[in-house]
């Protein structure tokens, strides 16, 4: 949905289920702002919500079509975290790729739940996103949990 207040044309945007299955994202075109919601977290391991719909998968799709429309100069508004920019929403979007990679792959290789959490697999990861509110281990678990 696109709207026009302030000489700014507004558009809402819907995605597909990555936070929760009801996630949009708001875009300020002549502003040249986004409102990212809950699909960014900044420097921190993101709280995807298994049990409505949120998947990693998702998220990195979120974050992709938020890159597509991104240039260097656009601010970006955070759920949670500091204001960002495309390099540290793309930095983002890369964690979050190798994440699923990682923990998919263990997954996929017929680790339990346990065991991929034993694992460390964002042990690289860590003192640049693990920071935040979710310990790394708790977010391993729910990036298992999403696959």
């Amino acid at each position: 949905m696109s709207f026009h207040w302030n000489d700014d044309t507004i558009q809402v945007m819907h995605v597909a289920p990555a936070h929760t299955d009801g996630d949009s994202v708001i875009y300020f075109q002549q502003a040249n702002v986004i409102h990212a919601g809950d699909i960014f977290f900044n420097k921190m391991y993101p709280f995807i919500d298994v049990t409505t719909g949120g998947s990693i998968k998702g998220m990195i799709s979120a974050t992709e079509k938020l890159l597509a429309i991104a240039n260097a100069k656009t601010k970006i508004i955070p759920g949670h975290g500091p204001l960002a920019d495309k390099d540290e929403l793309q930095a983002y979007r890369d964690m979050l790729v190798a994440m699923e990679k990682r923990i998919g792959d263990l997954k996929c290789d017929g680790k339990t739940r346990v065991a991929v959490i034993a694992a460390k697999p964002t042990k690289k990861f860590d003192s640049a996103w693990g920071k935040g509110f979710l310990k790394p281990d708790v977010w391993v678990g729910i990036v298992y949990d999403s696959l």
